[in-house]
């Protein structure tokens, strides 16, 4: 679906008033994580685990919520100069779709050195730092994904996925210099929009096999119509995995910061000037 540039302002000018979250703008998220609060409240934003290198607490693992990861009381629990490392991204939505990682050597960074990031640091490593929410059900029909990142090299951001098969997902790729929708049911199939620069706003659409859309960096959306085979169904997607295209023969690792992911089971495009614009006031990517 498409709509005039008036009215999406107008749209966005409704919605995205002062003070709004994103799940206020865009409600009925199927998941939704982030560092920041993305519900108006001070949700649990991430399980962290601290490497103190055999120091005092070293592995212990603590909850945080928005407000106490930009207080500094999650750089406080890490350390001075350690690393902390992230086990859970909550899921904000209020569905339970909470992205882990168990084994410690996985994990994305979420401090450095003491220093806390703005986003979850993958390192694109075969077999390295990936978040997968498991046991997902609902996603079915059209599908909206919206991705921030930081990119260092090409990799999937967020995907929609089979745990058992390698062959059935909707995912988001950044590349050098396009963000790329990567939908497959039966066949594979890309369709990608240029880009310029390591910061990332990516939106990916899909009504069905022969609908499928990316937007990047709040441009406007390209279209292919190209059939991945079979709208997607109920049993065809049962995870979402963050940093990684697949865990069915993984492969597609993400180098970057992931900042924040987006998803629902509907068509977002009327709300995604509103939210693009709100993404973007807070971290003031282009």
């Amino acid at each position: 679906m498409h709509i005039s540039l008036d009215s999406a302002l107008g749209r966005q000018r409704r919605l995205n008033s002062v003070g709004e979250s994103v799940l206020q703008i865009a409600p009925n998220a199927a998941a939704a994580y982030s560092l920041r609060s993305l519900t108006g409240g001070d949700p649990k934003v991430v399980r962290v685990r601290r490497d103190t290198d055999g120091g005092a607490g070293d592995n212990d693992e603590q909850d945080f919520t928005a407000s106490e990861v930009s207080s500094g009381a999650l750089v406080a629990f890490v350390g001075s100069g350690n690393d902390g490392f992230v086990e859970t991204w909550y899921d904000q939505s209020g569905n339970g779709k909470d992205a882990v990682q168990e084994t410690a050597g996985n994990q994305p960074l979420i401090v450095i050195s003491g220093t806390v990031l703005t986003g979850l640091d993958f390192d694109g490593s075969t077999s390295s730092r990936t978040l997968v929410a498991p046991s997902v059900t609902g996603l079915a029909g059209s599908l909206s994904i919206f991705s921030v990142s930081v990119r260092d090299a090409t990799g999937n951001t967020v995907s929609l996925s089979n745990s058992s098969s390698g062959g059935r997902y909707f995912a988001i790729q950044e590349g050098g210099s396009t963000s790329v929708a990567n939908p497959r049911n039966t066949a594979s199939i890309t369709v990608s929009d240029s880009v310029s620069g390591v910061n990332r706003l990516t939106f990916a659409v899909t009504t069905g096999a022969t609908s499928t859309s990316v937007g990047a960096n709040s441009s406007a959306v390209t279209t292919t119509t190209d059939d991945y085979g079979d709208d997607f169904s109920g049993s065809h997607i049962n995870q979402i995995a963050i940093g990684v295209l697949r865990t069915a023969s993984p492969t597609g690792y993400f180098n970057g910061r992931i900042n924040e992911i987006l998803v629902y089971n509907s068509d977002q495009t009327d709300n995604r000037a509103a939210v693009e614009t709100n993404i973007n006031s807070h971290y003031s990517l282009f």
